[in-house]
């Protein structure tokens, strides 16, 4: 497996020390035993933030998810050129903004599974599959070889473009070494920025623990989603406010753990749904159900190659993506199993939560 030493080489006066990895209760202590000398306040309100690149890829990403859900129909006919279009921002106007997700988006041939490199591919497979109504099961979409292109797509980017650039980008030693001191007018200081631009990556709403309603986007959504059987969300947005709080205050103590809090569950949040769509292929009656939730599980285990400092073995991660198989034929109830028991000794999940995710 490659894509460690890949990104610490990248990075290597930038890796992430990420000590331990926390439990729920451990990320509380920590937070509480630092006692920080400034206010932290609930919700994410500061002076001069400014994440608005990072929404606008994501609002990018789920127009491209979107566009190739809409083959769903068996009728429609979806075109490679429109999604590597929304993929590039061509027209350089998408949702008010030059940005991009193509450039933000890791690639490189060392990778175990490349995803940038996979992406294309299942634009070319999304639309020769599409306008078929024969490649449609359960109302879903796949191509060729049995995969959803909606789903690796999205699950992929999630990995590649927001994971990636979140977690071994903006929270690397690097980036937060940044200049402290001069403050520009809605972006704050350096350091303040590249904080709040990892915190965008995030897609949490401002108001995340508080508010049901508010619009959270992938990630902050994904963790909403398994907090009722393994809540990491609670932990990461405190680490978050606390740690952009500590920023402004120059305690780059309580910063530092705070990112390191962060670091630590993202990448349990990553793991978490691999086994939760696996739970579902073991459960599943229709062919059309377990391709999804396979295509789901498959891609999710992409996006733990993406953290530099993931706490996931070259060896097992390898373990972890092969034994998917190429396609959920391929995969047997003793696969699962594997990923299963390879998860939960590395992130030290409970046999309750693995059985209930």
């Amino acid at each position: 497996m490659k894509i460690y030493s890949s990104l610490a080489n990248k990075f290597a006066t930038s890796a992430l020390i990420v000590s331990a990895l926390f439990s729920c209760s451990e990320s509380e202590e920590i937070i509480n035993d630092l006692d920080p000398d400034f206010e932290v306040p609930t919700t994410y309100v500061f002076d001069n933030v400014d994440y608005s690149g990072q929404t606008a890829r994501i609002q990018m990403l789920d127009s491209l998810e979107r566009y190739i859900k809409s083959g769903n129909d068996g009728l429609t006919n979806l075109e490679e050129s429109v999604m590597q279009s929304v993929f590039a921002n061509e027209s350089g106007t998408l949702f008010g903004s030059s940005k991009d997700l193509e450039s933000k988006t890791y690639g490189e041939a060392g990778l175990t599974v490349d995803v940038k490199t996979e992406v294309y591919a299942y634009f070319k497979s999304a639309e020769e599959a599409s306008g078929n109504a024969a490649n449609i099961y359960e109302g879903r979409l796949f191509d060729a070889e049995g995969h959803e292109p909606a789903q690796m797509v999205a699950k992929g980017l999630m990995g590649a473009t927001l994971y990636y650039q979140a977690v071994s980008y903006y929270l690397s030693n690097e980036k937060l070494d940044a200049d402290n001191e001069e403050i520009t007018e809605g972006k704050g200081t350096a350091m303040e920025h590249y904080w709040d631009e990892a915190f965008g990556y995030f897609g949490a709403a401002v108001d995340y623990p508080l508010n049901a309603d508010a619009k959270n986007w992938y990630w902050a959504k994904y963790a909403k989603s398994r907090a009722d059987v393994y809540d990491v969300s609670g932990d990461i947005f405190t680490a978050f406010l606390t740690g952009r709080a500590a920023i402004t205050a120059k305690n780059y103590t309580v910063r530092d753990a705070q990112r390191d809090i962060i670091v630590a569950k993202w990448e349990e949040l990553v793991a978490i749904n691999v086994i939760h769509y696996l739970n579902s292929v073991l459960t599943d009656t229709t062919d059309g159900d377990r391709m999804h939730h396979w295509s789901e599980a498959l891609a999710f285990a992409w996006c733990l190659q993406y953290n530099a400092s993931k706490k996931i073995s070259d060896a097992d991660l390898d373990k972890v993506i092969a034994a998917h198989g190429n396609n959920v034929d391929e995969l047997t109830t003793e696969n699962i199993i594997e990923i299963k028991n390879i998860l939960q000794s590395t992130y030290g999940f409970s046999a309750e939560v693995v059985n209930a995710l």
